[in-house]
């Protein structure tokens, strides 16, 4: 059984107030009373309870991170970056899922809040984030957004470079002599507009017409498993295009629509680079395992999380919120290969 204040206090013959100062440090106390209180504290092995003395001072010392999709390892690697990055400033972070559900979201949302966390990251699952405004009514805490832009709430966000690494992607391909370009994602959000205004701008500065029918994206439905995803909506769309007969190449808009892009190509024999070049964006450990392996846009997750982190920190500790919202921008970079 876990020893209590106090017992410190009655064995070292003070008041509870005096071992709260002494093992807390805010107040003088005379060296013979906090001599006695520390040989107490030896003899009884008490143990201080960190979450509780930081409740006290009114701090949980954690952070909450609600995830939309925790399948998509990119999220993955943006936790590892932001618990490393906080773990720099004494904080932890709490992980929730949404599920890429919006009721998901603010109920993970309000639980953390109900916990007492100090501040939160968000990787929304929708756009609308207009209901932050009531659920922060009463909780005075930072939020920072990572990867994708909110509606309906103001605040600090740590995006990538979505349309400059489109576009050097797209326009690698374009000096490759490809002009029939298919753009394939499972979703249709402000990160994948961007991402399209980038397919957009090399089609541009080549002088080449975009076919809208080229242009394929998804619904922003719920999260599903990675082996549904062999067979899902980028599947679908790769053999629609294929069927068409037209495209010589595809760039696939994020991860986890390179799954279904590539399980297509390989079902149906296929050859690349020889038949359809291929290129996504992000950079994942299998693309480089593949034959041929592919060409990709990296991003990297893991500062946008440790960035996360460093912002979240300091509008904590920054009790006047004085400084204006920040948009940060995360560099992405080709990663050639030979799918092209």
């Amino acid at each position: 059984m876990a020893v209590s204040i106090k017992e410190v206090a009655k064995l070292a013959g003070v008041s509870v107030a005096t071992v709260s100062n002494v093992l807390n440090d805010t107040k003088n106390v005379r060296s013979e009373t906090k001599e006695k209180v520390e040989i107490a504290v030896k003899q009884l092995n008490y143990r201080i309870n960190p979450l509780a003395r930081n409740f006290r001072k009114g701090q949980s010392k954690v952070i909450g991170f609600v995830v939309s999709d925790l399948s998509n390892y990119f999220f993955q690697n943006v936790a590892i970056g932001l618990e490393q990055s906080l773990a720099s400033y004494g904080y932890h972070v709490a992980l929730m899922d949404s599920k890429e559900s919006k009721a998901n979201e603010i109920e993970n949302v309000r639980n953390l809040l109900a916990s007492s966390v100090d501040g939160l990251v968000l990787a929304i699952s929708g756009e609308d984030c207009s209901y932050l405004h009531l659920i922060l009514e009463n909780h005075d805490v930072p939020v920072v957004f990572v990867d994708r832009k909110p509606l309906g709430f103001t605040s600090d966000m740590v995006l990538s470079t979505n349309m400059e690494g489109a576009y050097l992607g797209v326009k690698q391909l374009i000096q490759k002599g490809h002009e029939k370009i298919g753009f394939l994602t499972s979703r249709n959000d402000s990160t994948m507009k961007e991402r399209i205004d980038g397919y957009r701008q090399a089609h541009s500065e080549a002088g080449l017409k975009v076919n809208e029918n080229y242009i394929m994206t998804g619904d922003n439905s719920v999260s599903i498993s990675q082996s549904q995803l062999l067979h899902g909506i980028s599947y679908t769309q790769t053999r629609e295009l294929i069927e068409g007969g037209e495209v010589t190449a595809l760039f696939a808009g994020n991860n986890l629509s390179s799954i279904g892009v590539y399980n297509y190509l390989r079902e149906a024999n296929i050859r690349v680079p020889e038949e359809i070049a291929f290129m996504t964006f992000d950079d994942s450990f299998w693309l480089s395992m593949t034959t041929p392996s592919i060409s990709a846009v990296k991003q990297d997750p893991d500062t946008i999380g440790s960035v996360a982190g460093q912002l979240v920190y300091e509008r904590i500790s920054d009790k006047t919120n004085s400084q204006p919202d920040k948009i940060v921008r995360i560099p992405t970079r080709l990663v050639l290969r030979h799918s092209m």
